[in-house]
């Protein structure tokens, strides 16, 4: 799952589950001639923090033991994409690039408006898809997670996360639903769909989380490429999104933030875990995009995090 219109200039190489690359391939080319104390160099990778090993703790306890060591795999691919995002990131008010300009009907760029946004003002409309044939999918989505199920902002919250994705979905978006429903899929760490989730999310989370599964296998999505058919019906979309609130429930239950304190739950913590913005750079809060150097890591949700967190306030300055 960075602030959407950054998120929007790097769809090639990011969203959720992040891109398939490692930042650490130069790292390991470079080993022989690096310093010995590679973190005093402003060049040099940040060694790995403890991030990975809380995610793995953090898997569901009602997963199959036969999926577990398929969940440490798209956990660790995840990962690594993730860090790889963080060194990757264009300019948002650069073009896109060739193979991220798509048009679908309208021009994915502007250069005096900048990216086009063509759902905006149908946000609406388009949630009501989502609740077409059940009414009150947010709220049952949010009822069926152990977790999720104790807040009651939770179906909001869903919702609001939903809205939001919407709010910001562009052509090159469009066009590449339009692609994956004709059978054309890059890369299966491109966000599909009104979730913005990738193919590789949806992996992970269906091994964690049973419920998902038995949820797709309800609506039929089953079988061969099944995620992208899950991905791309609107009915699955508050099944999926609250899959990955309830993720970070377990992800951070007991663990605390950068600033040494116990991460908080709420509504604004949530909504930064669903698309984490905020990077310490040379000990400054800076929202994506960052400098390739300097930029130390992705920060753990705290009340400094969130109050800069550029994701956060566009969650919540609208109401759908």
């Amino acid at each position: 799952m960075a602030d959407e219109e950054s998120q929007k200039a790097n769809k090639s190489s990011s969203g959720s589950a992040g891109a398939g690359s490692s930042g650490d391939a130069g790292k390991k080319a470079d080993e022989s001639n690096a310093p010995e104390d590679a973190s005093s160099s402003e060049n040099a990778m940040p060694n790995p923090s403890d991030t990975f090993n809380r995610g793995l703790k953090a898997i569901s306890k009602d997963a199959r033991p036969e999926d577990f060591e398929d969940l440490q795999g798209l956990y660790s691919i995840m990962y690594m994409e993730r860090k790889a995002e963080r060194y990757f990131k264009r300019d948002p008010n650069a073009p896109p690039t060739p193979d991220d300009t798509m048009t679908a009907g309208n021009k994915a760029y502007d250069k005096a408006e900048g990216f086009v946004f063509p759902f905006r003002g149908k946000e609406a409309e388009k949630l009501a898809e989502c609740t077409k044939t059940e009414p009150k999918a947010f709220l049952t989505a949010a009822a069926m997670y152990k977790d999720l199920s104790r807040y009651m902002w939770a179906p909001r919250l869903l919702r609001q996360l939903v809205g939001n994705e919407i709010h910001y979905y562009d052509p090159i978006d469009i066009e590449r639903d339009k692609n994956a429903r004709e059978g054309v899929i890059k890369s299966n760490s491109h966000t599909f769909g009104y979730t913005q989730i990738s193919i590789n999310a949806v992996k992970l989370y269906v091994l964690e989380f049973p419920i998902l599964r038995q949820y797709f296998e309800r609506k039929n999505h089953v079988g061969a490429d099944y995620e992208i058919r899950a991905l791309l019906d609107p009915q699955c979309v508050a099944m999926i999104v609250a899959a990955v609130c309830e993720h970070h429930l377990k992800l951070w239950k007991g663990q605390d933030n950068d600033d040494g304190v116990p991460i908080p739950i709420n509504e604004r913590t949530l909504a930064y875990g669903y698309n984490p913005d905020v990077y310490d750079v040379n000990g400054t809060l800076e929202t994506s995009p960052v400098p390739i150097y300097g930029a130390r890591k992705i920060l753990m949700p705290s009340e400094r995090v969130i109050n800069v967190s550029k994701h956060v306030k566009k969650v919540f300055e609208q109401d759908y």
